[in-house]
């Protein structure tokens, strides 16, 4: 039996700044490729071209195809993270929660847009190219950054379960972007996108001040209170 290979395979480590450019030389390439003409495409051959190196250079480097979409999703991580880890730092608490979602999912929007072709095949192939519990700790991690903050507010919560919200939360901004991206639907742009799912989260996560809100608060309190024995 074949064994499976290794989307992991590095072959040689870039440690020298020409060695490092050369490797960026490559995922720049790969990039261009997957968002002009696709991942079928994206060619050992082909990737070299665009790149200016020689075929034997990306072998130096990437054992295979999947080898440098692994690299790449590595890269598109800490872009994620870089992004969430601003957005959503403490010193952005003052913001109204408006703004802050609007600058988060404008910011992922706008992450998506920089290489809209790479986050389709990854979109497909990330699970196939990169192990599982790599992905997994990259979910955490984002869940973890946005229950930090969600904790941290002083934005009334209509969700009692701060990590079921973290996690809804994640999963349903994720899912509708991405959905968005693969399919493209008519009559959605990305700033009408940017709004609805805003919107979305708005909704689900702050509690809406009215009449029956004070209500059922005041009956929660009410709840809480020791009862007194006669």
């Amino acid at each position: 039996m074949k064994a499976r290979r290794s989307s992991t395979v590095v072959r040689k480590l870039p440690r020298q700044a020409r060695a490092q450019a050369t490797v960026g030389a490559i995922l720049e390439a790969t990039v261009q490729i997957l968002d002009r003409e696709g991942l079928e495409a994206a060619t050992m051959s082909h990737i070299a071209e665009v790149a200016g190196v020689s075929v034997g250079s990306i072998y130096q480097y990437f054992s295979h195809r999947d080898a440098i979409l692994n690299a790449l999703q590595d890269r598109e991580f800490e872009r994620s993270l870089r992004l969430m880890q601003e957005l959503l730092a403490d010193g952005n608490l003052t913001q109204s929660a408006r703004e802050t979602v609007t600058a988060v999912v404008r910011g992922l929007a706008e992450l998506y847009r920089s290489c809209p072709g790479l986050h389709r095949v990854l979109a497909i192939e990330g699970l196939r190219v990169a192990k599982a519990d790599r992905v997994h700790a990259f979910d955490l991690r984002i869940i973890e950054i946005v229950r930090h903050f969600l904790v941290a507010t002083s934005a009334p919560m209509r969700p009692k379960s701060v990590d079921a919200a973290a996690f809804v939360v994640v999963q349903s901004v994720r899912a509708t972007m991405l959905a968005c991206l693969l399919e493209r639907p008519s009559g959605l742009d990305e700033e009408t996108l940017i709004q609805e799912v805003v919107d979305l989260v708005l909704r689900y996560l702050v509690r809406q001040e009215s009449p029956e809100n004070a209500r059922e608060a005041a009956r929660d309190a009410e709840g809480a209170m020791p009862r007194l024995v006669k």
